[in-house]
């Protein structure tokens, strides 16, 4: 089977831990599955999301670019497809993202470097919080599969 990377690996890839690699890491172990013992995989990517990097790492994609397509339509939906031409079409289900206005209105903060320390340490919070809320939900919760 594909070999998966660890959570931490992933996270190292990305640059950060926040809910959507956590989404990614969730969709690329049911890809990885899928995949079984081949590890040429194409995937055609709908966004340029964080979800993205955690396919990119379980799938080699940084050194092999060729085998990955992304039309940047803001939508957390994947097509990948083996040498054989078999395909599994993951798409996130509409209103899953997981969101908060505090932490959204934190992070335009900090990017705008008025964020306070507290306000920092708040926005953490916040991340770690909706992360664990990514990973307790179940994957059909937030995203769906199917195979063609």
């Amino acid at each position: 089977m594909t070999q998966v990377p660890t959570f931490q690996e992933i996270v190292s890839s990305h640059g950060h831990t926040c809910p959507g690699i956590a989404l990614g890491y969730k969709i690329a172990v049911v890809a990885a599955e899928w995949s079984g013992d081949e590890t040429n995989i194409s995937v055609v990517s709908n966004t340029t999301r964080c979800p993205l990097d955690a396919l990119r790492t379980t799938f080699d994609l940084k050194k092999h670019p060729e085998r990955l397509t992304v039309n940047d339509i803001n939508k957390s939906n994947f097509i990948l497809t083996k040498p054989n031409g078999s395909k599994l079409i993951i798409e996130e289900v509409p209103g899953s993202k997981v969101k908060n206005a505090e932490g959204d209105a934190l992070r335009q903060k900090m990017k705008d470097g008025k964020a306070s320390v507290e306000e920092i340490a708040r926005f953490d919070e916040i991340q770690k919080a909706m992360l664990q809320q990514m990973i307790d939900t179940p994957n059909e919760k937030l995203f769906t599969c199917r195979t063609e």
